[in-house]
């Protein structure tokens, strides 16, 4: 009985995980897409290259500033909005240091390390899947498989909040917002990490599990 819910725990867990991970990473990915089409559609009327910071979280600096620009489509009437993640894209062409351009690689780099640890990921949830297409579950391959999940998400999450800090460090170089600012204050990305250390615990849980069913046959 407790190998039955241990098995139904894990089955929990592993579609949570994949519907996270289509929230966390499948969504933005195809915002990004849409972002990237409309800039290359900019970028062919405008005959000029673009530099984009695309979802970037902001505060204003007044902290009692409001937009009284936005109507509500309802009543017609004038509504107040206030800004918390916006994207930014300007002309290419303004000169930038060397420094500016070391990080601008800096950043190219990790955003594809990031691209190919989430393949990989998804690569070993498939493989988890098919095991348990099979009803195997319980076994040091899928703890293995796992714990390598896991250690991966930690390492997206922690690439991914140096990625959005160079971002906002080249940002800040050539842009300045009459309203607003870029702000570090949500710069880690604690879901990944969090998300990555639960995954941790779950392998350590289907390493007990093992153990325990291990025990079973050798006391039948």
């Amino acid at each position: 009985m407790n190998m039955q819910k241990l098995k139904i725990l894990v089955l929990i867990f592993i579609f949570v995980f994949l519907a996270s991970l289509y929230q966390g990473a499948v969504l933005p990915s195809l915002q990004g897409v849409e972002y990237g089409l409309a800039i290359a559609d900019l970028e062919s009327n405008s005959k000029q290259q673009m530099q984009q910071f695309l979802m970037m979280d902001v505060e204003p600096n007044d902290p009692n500033y409001m937009d009284t620009k936005q109507l509500n489509l309802k009543n017609g009437l004038p509504i107040m909005m206030r800004a918390t993640n916006v994207s930014v894209i300007l002309s290419s062409l303004i000169q930038k240091p060397i420094w500016w351009m070391v990080l601008n690689s800096i950043y190219m780099l990790l955003s594809l390390i990031v691209i190919a640890l989430g393949i990989w990921i998804l690569l070993l949830v498939f493989k988890v899947y098919r095991s348990l297409q099979f009803s195997i579950v319980f076994e040091r391959s899928n703890i293995h498989r796992m714990n390598q999940i896991g250690t991966i998400v930690i390492c997206i999450g922690l690439l991914g909040s140096l990625i959005q800090t160079i971002n906002i460090v080249m940002a800040n170089y050539l842009v300045s917002l009459a309203n607003y600012k870029f702000t570090f204050s949500n710069v880690v990305d604690f879901n990944a990490i969090i998300m990555g250390v639960v995954i941790l615990i779950m392998s350590e849980i289907m390493r007990m599990a093992v153990e325990m069913k291990e025990e079973q046959e050798l006391t039948i």
